[in-house]
């Protein structure tokens, strides 16, 4: 049985996930794990994420531990490596940081954003429950995850 997790990048894990890519085609789609990584340094309420495929790190997150200034809780980055796309290892990490993010009391709802034209993500996002507010932030169309009290 395979097993996804999640586990916090460190000065020991943070090369692999530096080396991490999507397809060629999808970088325009997300950031680098690199900005990403620097990006997380300014978020005091995000922590980032290696997607663990058993014990090799197949990806990256980026999600808030704690509720950010809004009043949500946000996916900031997300991404699978090429060499593991397509297999429904990103749905599965989805669904462990909506687990993880339902067991605070706090959390009612997760919200994630993406550019217009990633239609994958958003089919991604959609097929887990989210759905989109109508909202646009830093023209990136923003989606929604109630949380079941």
């Amino acid at each position: 049985m395979t097993i996804i997790s999640l586990l916090p990048i460190t000065n020991e894990n943070q090369d692999e996930c530096i080396r991490l890519k999507p397809k060629k085609e999808q970088e325009t789609l997300v950031a680098s794990n690199a900005d990403s990584l620097i990006h997380a340094t300014n978020e005091p309420t995000s922590r980032p994420f290696g997607i663990y495929l058993d014990d090799v790190m197949i990806g990256f997150l980026l999600f808030d531990n704690e509720m950010y200034k809004d009043g949500y809780y946000w996916i900031l980055r997300f991404m699978v490596d090429e060499r593991y796309q397509g297999k429904g290892y990103g749905s599965a990490a989805i669904r462990e940081v909506i687990r993880k993010l339902e067991s605070k009391p706090d959390c009612r709802q997760i919200r994630v954003n993406h550019i217009p034209h990633n239609t994958n993500a958003n089919r991604l996002y959609k097929s887990l429950g989210f759905e989109e507010t109508g909202e646009i932030e830093d023209g990136e169309i923003v989606l929604s995850y109630l949380v079941r009290s």
